[in-house]
């Protein structure tokens, strides 16, 4: 037979209970987590800017399109913010608030637009919530005034626009190469010869067998285009390179025009890819032409 608990025995664990519990509470998350609005004393919204121009189906880059807010904290700490999804994207940032009053975040994309119309949100912080629009362009517009029938023939040219600088060349080695039930369009430069000079290659499968007007993405292998100048180290450079699904960059290849009787094919290329520091490298007004040989 057990012996009964002594009544300061149990007082004791009683104790400890309570102890315990006031810990746990102590060391809460939620105790940890920051307190504010995204509101002015008059209940107001503060103003928002948004940064960097989105367009569909083109993964905006998170150090070149973001939206900046305002937080007033009342009580410091972690914080997680962000907008709902949609159109295919939204906005987050997190991180922890050191100082109370009016705190300035950038909220960064994730996700790629769908369609190219304006686009609303709501931002949520502690109880507070507050709208947010953004226009999504038509990615078709964005090679207006660089269409491809300027360029001499079977030229291609595009501008890195972290750097703002311009990259062109010719396509020199055209080929269809056949894997499974793709046909692969491989058009090539020859390799960079000397300072000033470029290598770039891109390459376009179709799964319907024949070169067909239309939009591809490098998110979908073995397309690809890879890019490089001579003095630089590695195949994964501003304006191209073999992008991995997992970086978040990616570029549309947009086939306007093939004509099958002179065997040139037309079309425009931009978005993002990683440069030669891995870091997200913009790039647009993408135009190419080239004779299949």
């Amino acid at each position: 037979m057990k012996a009964a608990l002594h009544p300061l025995q149990i007082f004791a664990f009683v104790f400890l209970i309570i102890i315990i519990s006031g810990c746990w509470k102590e060391y809460s998350i939620e105790d940890h987590a920051a307190k504010g609005t995204l509101k002015d004393s008059s209940g107001i919204c503060f103003p928002q800017t948004l940064h960097g121009t989105f367009y569909n189906g083109i993964t905006p880059g998170t150090d070149t399109s973001f939206i900046t807010i305002l937080v007033n904290v009342t009580k410091v700490g972690s914080y997680s913010i962000s907008t709902d999804t949609q159109n295919g994207f939204g906005f987050s940032n997190s991180g922890t608030f050191t100082s109370v009053g009016i705190n300035t975040i950038d909220l960064k994309p994730i996700g790629t637009p769908v369609e190219h119309v304006p686009t609303h949100f709501k931002i949520s912080f502690d109880t507070s919530v507050c709208s947010l629009t953004v226009n999504v362009h038509d990615s078709a517009t964005l090679h207006q005034n660089t269409p491809q029938d300027s360029l001499p023939a079977y030229n291609w040219q595009f501008t890195d626009s972290k750097r703002g600088q311009t990259y062109k060349g010719i396509f020199e080695n055209n080929y269809i190469l056949k894997l499974g039930p793709l046909t692969v369009l491989v058009l090539s430069t020859r390799d960079a010869q000397g300072p000033g000079d470029s290598t770039f290659t891109m390459n376009i499968s179709f799964p319907t067998g024949s070169i067909t007007p239309g939009t591809y993405s490098t998110d979908d292998p073995p397309n690809g285009i890879v890019f490089r100048t001579f003095s630089e180290p590695c195949g994964n450079c501003a304006g191209g390179g073999l992008i991995p699904i997992s970086a978040g960059a990616t570029v549309i290849i947009k086939v306007t025009d093939y004509d099958p009787s002179t065997r040139i094919v037309k079309g425009l290329f931009s978005g993002t890819t990683i440069d030669w520091v891995n870091e997200i490298a913009p790039i647009k007004n993408g135009v190419f032409t080239a004779l299949i040989q």
